[in-house]
């Protein structure tokens, strides 16, 4: 106590006035003591009498008048005091705790907010934006979300969109967990599939799913109505995934089993065109698909089914045949229809001249639409008396109007054939008064193959330019090393073979035939220079004097000729080579490499 009063008298001075009121607080909540005395310390009153006063104060017992509660003889009287306070604090929250869903009375509604009354000591406030355009009446109970009493600015946090949410989402689960389809609407396309608004949640749509077919464009379902069911349950994540596709193919089977009880042979079914192949095309029957073969779409022939349906066409099919243990459906258009070839012996008969409308052209003929569904075929090898026609597409095209003449009708079988060249006369009939053996004339070649060359006898007839008969001493690997197409070249007829009907024709018969002369010049074992020209499998073509052209044999060239000489050859390179043989005959000089002149 005088270590106290030392310090106390250390802090006053003679300038300084102290007017202290000490408030001492009990530690209990009855009684509250105030300390009285006015402690002045005056300029020129002696320090003295200060020190005195100061002593005498603090010397005082500060705690006599207050009142002491001992806690362990009254704390069952201070806790029923609490517990009461606490009840009736407790009482005006009406069981109201945090995080969860709560009944509030709409009291007013702002240009920004609903206010409503949940029985708290405050109201509360919800943005109108989680009402979207349904704003609740005033007066009215609405379900709403409590997150917190108060947020850090002492505020209740209120929710309606949190409420509606909790709520839908254990509706939504009740719904998966009694396998209940569940109607919602398709919103928005996302990667790998769609978003499908259920009310208050939205759920994944996998585009797998979205059919049991599949679909083009997944934007023709935005904006729809369907029926879906609930697949699968992200309880952490609050996540739903749909299938639409689950819920038709439910519906599927159930046509599919009434459908295969009630069909039959010969009934007429309307369907929607699902998927067409090079074979045929399947129908969708509604809950089962059948198939319409290439062969049953029309008496006619067609080349793929698209040129009669496309995809999604609806259509009326007759049932051809049917399993119902496979549920495999046979289908046919042309069924619909009488058979108008049980009527064609009556219409066509053989010799008629007939006009049609070309619609296909293959490498073997072209078709020709007599009327519909009935078609005849015009074979390459009928197109001409004379001309040696390969490409038809060269002179025909689809849709061209063409006469023909009847040659053969097979209604059974449902096949006419026809024929062009027969509209006009044989000219093979009366070729010897045209062209004779040993004439000398010219023509336009009309087409060269690897063989030889067509070329114009007269309007209708072709002659044929062997490649062998083009040049006596050369042996050329294609006639167009000697001419081409659209030029006009000179002949000599050398034979007429009726019975094939071919009228061969020579070039080189135009001048004299040399060998008498070459077979003569050239003697075996002679040295001669040539010119490298080609290489083939069967080895090596030179050329002599007077365009003459010689051949050395791969069997006598030695492996080292070959590598060391054969494989570095250029054309025009100089060779000399040995006469080993001249065959007037062949037309063929038969040579070999001269050893010396290789070593050199």
């Amino acid at each position: 106590m005088n270590d106290k009063l030392e310090n106390k008298e250390q802090e006053i001075t003679q300038e300084t006035v102290v007017d202290e009121k000490v408030k001492i607080e009990a530690t209990t909540e009855e009684e509250v003591v105030e300390t009285p005395p006015e402690v002045k310390v005056v300029k020129g009153v002696e320090e003295k009498t200060s020190k005195k006063k100061i002593k005498d104060y603090l010397s005082k017992d500060l705690f006599a008048d207050i009142k002491r509660i001992s806690f362990t003889n009254d704390s069952n009287s201070f806790n029923n005091k609490t517990d009461v306070l606490s009840e009736e604090y407790q009482g005006t929250f009406n069981d109201i705790s945090e995080n969860q869903i709560i009944s509030a009375k709409v009291i007013g509604i702002s240009d920004s907010d609903v206010m409503v009354d949940i029985g708290f000591k405050s109201e509360g406030l919800i943005n109108r934006s989680e009402f979207n355009k349904d704003l609740p009446e005033i007066g009215s109970n609405i379900d709403i979300f409590l997150e917190k009493f108060e947020d850090a600015d002492g505020n209740i946090t209120l929710s309606k969109y949190k409420a509606d949410f909790i709520k839908r989402w254990d509706e939504l689960k009740h719904i998966c967990d009694n396998a209940e389809p569940v109607k919602g609407k398709v919103v928005k396309r996302v990667k790998g599939g769609l978003v499908v608004d259920l009310g208050v949640i939205q759920a994944f749509l996998p585009g797998s799913q979205a059919d049991v077919q599949p679909i083009k464009n997944f934007d023709d379902l935005i904006g729809q109505e369907f029926d879906f069911q609930i697949v699968k349950v992200d309880e952490m994540r609050k996540n739903l995934v749909v299938s639409r596709k689950a819920i038709l193919e439910e519906s599927l089977n159930e046509k599919r089993q009434e459908l295969m009880t009630t069909i039959e042979v010969g009934a007429s079914l309307e369907g929607v065109v699902k998927n067409i192949t090079d074979f045929g095309a399947f129908v969708d029957l509604g809950g089962v698909d059948g198939l319409i073969h290439i062969t049953d779409f029309s008496w006619g022939r067609i080349n793929h089914p698209s040129e009669i349906v496309s995809i999604g066409d609806n259509i009326k099919v007759q049932v051809i045949d049917f399993n119902k243990e496979t549920s495999r459906i046979s289908l046919g258009l042309k069924q619909l229809v009488d058979n108008p070839w049980e009527t064609i012996p009556d219409k066509f008969k053989v010799g008629d001249v007939v006009q049609g409308n070309i619609v296909s052209i293959m490498n073997y003929g072209i078709f020709i639409e007599l009327e519909k569904g009935i078609e005849g075929l015009i074979h390459i090898s009928e197109i001409s008396w004379t001309k040696n026609v390969q490409n038809l597409q060269d002179s025909y095209k689809v849709g061209d109007s063409i006469e023909s003449k009847v040659l053969f009708v097979d209604a059974k079988e449902q096949k006419i054939s026809l024929g062009i060249k027969q509209l006009s006369d044989d000219p093979w009939k009366t070729i010897t008064d045209h062209v004779k053996i040993g004439d000398k004339k010219s023509g336009t070649v009309n087409k060269v193959t690897k063989f030889g060359a067509f070329v114009s006898l007269t309007n209708e007839l072709e002659g044929f330019v062997r490649t062998t008969d083009f040049h006596w001493t050369k042996n050329p690997s294609h006639p167009k090393e000697f001419v081409n197409e659209g030029v006009t070249l000179e002949y000599v007829v050398l034979d007429i073979l009726e019975k094939e009907r071919k009228v061969l024709l020579s070039v080189k018969d135009l001048i004299e035939n040399p060998w008498s002369d070459i077979e003569s010049k050239f003697n075996s074992g002679d040295k001669l220079s040539s010119s490298f020209e080609r290489v083939n499998d069967s080895g090596v073509i030179v050329k002599l004097q007077d365009d003459i052209e010689g051949f050395i044999p791969m069997s006598k060239i030695s492996k080292e000729q070959k590598k060391d000489v054969i494989s570095s050859l250029s054309d025009g390179d100089n060779l000399d080579v040995l006469v080993v043989e001249v065959k007037s005959d062949d037309k063929n000089i038969t040579l070999m490499l001269d050893d010396s002149n290789v070593n050199d």
